[in-house]
């Protein structure tokens, strides 16, 4: 097995995961960390191994690591991410960026040094979303509609520089795409500011039309339970994704067409527990490994970012 070296930049909430991460894994050898905060870097140097560095250039410099993952503040995506992609592949938290403009720059420079970027919209490694995506599709199921809940989060978050839909709604966004297969044609949202310490709305509602099927999302920072959730609503049954349980309620509809519709529970399937994101980063990695080309793109990242971005103008009144 190849061993790569690997380095994460921005190591705030969720990239001291990354880094836990690399470091776990076989086929990586983490080399480096960087953060603006160097004690923060330094503490999770000793913790999971790497060389500490403010500068991220530097790092990239010294150490010339094969994989890089980009966890900064999205308004830095495009900048830090076009910088790394010029010396090496990278994986971009979500959103890819906070522009469309800016989400092209990191495409371009993907394609421009032949680099694998992959885009951390890390519900798509949730085993919930794999097995659901395999059994629908060989089901052939026709969607009706899909409606998430995606609440409850701590919000006094370093570095959080969007609204809500941008930082929890994409991956409802990016889910129902990839289930669906379909792209969305219209969108409309409301959006409510609660709190005083927070960048954008709180609260928001979302729907979203894909022809046949149809789909809404709640998204908030404010409630006291954390619950991810999708319910699937399909032409002869219903299925409710739990993604934190990582388990999925089947039903099924019985009965002749012109019957009363009766819906009993059919089963639920307790998957086994693997972590999302390090499925993610061993993707990445095996995609570099193997010239494969990522899961979630540049250019489909790109759709989901699309519509987040609409609905965040619309929830905040310019339509």
């Amino acid at each position: 097995m190849e061993t790569l070296k690997t380095a994460v930049i921005g190591v705030g909430m969720m990239g001291q995961n990354h880094a836990r991460v690399y470091s776990e894994l076989k086929n990586s050898e983490l080399v480096g960390i960087a953060d603006i905060n160097l004690e923060r870097a330094r503490e999770l140097s000793k913790k999971y191994g790497g060389f500490p560095y403010k500068d991220y250039k530097e790092m990239l410099e010294k150490e010339k690591p094969d994989a890089v993952s980009v966890v900064v503040p999205t308004r830095l995506h495009a900048k830090i991410g076009c910088d790394v992609l010029e010396k090496t592949n990278a994986l971009i938290e979500k959103p890819i960026a906070d522009s469309i403009e800016n989400a092209q720059l990191l495409i371009d420079a993907a394609r421009k040094n032949n680099r694998i970027m992959l885009v951390g919209q890390i519900e798509r490694f949730n085993p919930v979303v794999e097995f659901f995506k395999d059994w629908a599709d060989k089901k052939g199921i026709r969607y009706l509609s899909l409606n998430a809940i995606r609440v409850g989060l701590p919000v006094f978050r370093p570095g959080i520089d969007t609204g809500v839909i941008l930082d929890l709604a994409i991956h409802d966004v990016d889910v129902i795409r990839y289930l669906t297969g379909k792209e969305v044609s219209r969108v409309d949202a409301l959006g409510i500011k609660l709190l005083d310490n927070t960048p954008g709305e709180d609260h928001a509602h979302i729907w979203m039309n894909m022809g046949a099927a149809s789909a809404s999302i709640v998204v908030n920072w404010v409630s006291s339970r954390k619950i991810r959730k999708l319910g699937v609503v399909f032409h002869n049954g219903y299925a409710e994704i739990d993604y934190i349980g990582q388990r999925i309620k089947l039903y099924a509809q019985y009965g002749r067409p012109n019957d009363r519709l009766l819906w009993h529970p059919e089963r639920v399937l307790e998957l086994k527990h693997e972590e999302p994101l390090k499925k993610e980063i061993s993707h990445f990695l095996d995609c570099i490994t193997h010239g494969k080309q990522p899961k979630v793109t540049g250019e489909d990242a790109l759709e989901s970012l699309k519509v987040v971005l609409e609905a965040e103008k619309i929830a905040r009144g310019a339509r």
